[in-house]
């Protein structure tokens, strides 16, 4: 059962990665996904810091 769900998931991500692989990039390529991502290894590292000050 699991195994179909397996194989229909990665059978949409190849039918969108054929069909939709330009403007996926072109969205990856835009200044907002850039500030998306900075900020979310902003965040990342903040919460790194974060556990370790807890750590200690």
């Amino acid at each position: 059962m699991f195994k179909i769900f397996a194989l229909l998931f990665i059978a949409l991500g190849i039918y969108i990665g054929m069909n939709y692989g330009d403007e996926v990039q072109s969205v990856m390529d835009s200044d907002a996904f850039e500030q998306v991502q900075d900020t979310l290894v902003d965040g990342k590292d903040l919460v790194i810091e974060k556990i370790e000050d807890a750590v200690q």
